[in-house]
């Protein structure tokens, strides 16, 4: 044998036994790490075409853009309505005014001033007294009233729903 080979091990028969050179270790954790990158890159991607490719309303969360603030309110008058079943004679007065960006707006809220007063009623008439007696019911109550108006009547731009009198008796 020659001194610069090394010596290959030899087994318990006296056979001489070859050993595979040794293998290099892939870096598993370096294939993880750009697997979670590229996942996260392609899901943030989706997040943010989804909108625009699936075509979502203009209400979605997802889709959303910023409030026009309010210039103009467009009051509704004093609706009166039954609470519960009528033998309880519990009723609520309460005085709606609907913010909107401005006045072609506010022309479209007056015309559909009869829609938005049967919807007030049918929503409220079925509302629990305990919820409006609450402060966080009457919050609760505002977004329902103005995501009805939104999406039943189709007025967008809707963006404030305002009370200017509150009494349950």
């Amino acid at each position: 044998m020659s001194d610069s080979m090394p010596a290959a091990p030899v087994a318990a028969g006296g056979e001489v036994v070859e050993e595979a050179p040794p293998r290099r270790k892939k870096p598993l954790f370096l294939y993880g790490a750009v697997g979670l990158v590229l996942a996260a890159l392609l899901g943030t991607g989706g997040w943010m075409l989804a909108p625009r490719l699936l075509g979502w309303p203009k209400s979605h969360p997802a889709a959303a853009k910023r409030e026009e603030p309010v210039k103009v309110t467009v009051p509704l008058g004093a609706v009166v309505v039954n609470l519960g079943p009528p033998e309880a004679r519990r009723y609520l007065k309460i005085g709606v005014e609907l913010g909107v960006p401005g006045p072609k707006e506010s022309k479209e809220v007056e015309e559909k001033k009869p829609q938005i007063t049967d919807l007030l009623i049918s929503v409220l008439s079925t509302m629990p007294v305990e919820t409006l007696g609450a402060e966080h019911g009457r919050v609760a109550l505002k977004k329902a009233l103005l995501a009805r108006i939104q999406e039943d009547l189709r007025l967008e731009k809707v963006s404030r729903v305002y009370f200017t009198e509150f009494v349950i008796q």
